[in-house]
């Protein structure tokens, strides 16, 4: 599970639905990623990046 991007996503007052999109996929397409059930391609990974202000990936990314 990517904790980091629910917890950014929730830092910036993003809903779901609101960062799917942005980020042009459906809501499911997106709770997939977070739960790590899809690999994230990386075009939506840098979207992600710029979506939170730039963000690093490696911290987006970290598994706990």
């Amino acid at each position: 599970m990517y904790r980091n991007i629910e917890i950014e996503r929730l830092r910036n007052r993003i809903t779901k639905a609101d960062m799917a999109n942005s980020l042009a996929v459906p809501t499911n397409v997106l709770n997939d990623w977070i739960i790590g059930r899809r690999p994230i391609p990386a075009a939506k990974l840098r979207a992600l990046s710029q979506l939170f202000g730039g963000i690093s990936l490696d911290y987006l990314l970290q598994r706990r």
